[in-house]
């Protein structure tokens, strides 16, 4: 598993944690995850692994439409 690779899309998530900023600095701390983008997660371990910014910003457009 590669901590750096969104299990959706397969590019770089840009996680804060593993880059190994401090705690609460990540984007994704400030970031709402609409439950939506869970189920679009492959169940093969990949689900411990962020999601890029892309990939929740491009399911907020298409469920808020």
């Amino acid at each position: 598993m590669n901590g750096k690779v969104c299990p959706i899309c397969g590019g770089d998530n840009d996680c804060g944690n593993v880059a190994g900023k401090p705690h609460g600095t990540c984007w994704c701390d400030r970031e709402f995850f609409p439950k939506e983008i869970f189920d679009k997660i492959p169940s093969t371990g990949s689900e411990k692994t962020c999601i890029c910014q892309n990939c929740i910003e491009n399911l907020k457009s298409s469920i808020s439409t």
